[in-house]
């Protein structure tokens, strides 16, 4: 995200780009301004519309740079294991890796329902992941019920 931010102060990027990565920081922005207020106004699928918007933007709009940039495979980063990835194979692997982990929370939260039939469960996470966890409950769950803190 640095690079892509240090390309944009640059006036590096091409007109398409540019609207790519603006269309992200102005989602950013708008979603920050809604997490200064209580939970009652980022819990809610307004919200959720404009992070799973936010998150698209950056999780594959972005990808559209980083795919095509050559400062993105000039630049490498060590993975833990040791291997060195270039910025444009690791920004690929991030975006990949929202989706595996948003499922397997939704997953792990469908199987803990299961567990323990007819308990409340109580659910705390980052609000961007909020909309795909819902979607992905809605799509594996049959029979339990969601509800907002709030209700």
């Amino acid at each position: 995200m640095k690079l892509i931010d240090s390309l944009y102060k640059a006036k590096k990027l091409a007109p398409s780009e540019v609207k790519i990565y603006e269309n992200f920081t102005n989602l950013t922005k708008e979603l920050m301004k809604i997490a200064e207020l209580s939970p009652e106004n980022f819990n809610n699928a307004t919200t959720d519309q404009i992070s799973e918007k936010r998150q698209n933007a950056q999780y594959s709009e972005l990808l559209k740079i980083t795919e095509v940039r050559p400062e993105f495979t000039r630049r490498f980063v060590v993975k833990p294991n040791g291997e060195k990835i270039s910025y444009k194979d690791g920004f690929k692997l991030m975006s990949g890796f929202w989706d595996l982990r948003n499922q397997t929370m939704a997953k792990n939260i469908y199987k803990t329902a299961e567990t323990y039939p007819g308990k409340k469960i109580v659910v705390l996470t980052g609000f961007l992941h909020r909309y795909y966890i819902l979607k992905e409950l809605k799509r594996i769950n049959n029979k339990h019920i969601i509800k907002e803190f709030y209700e």
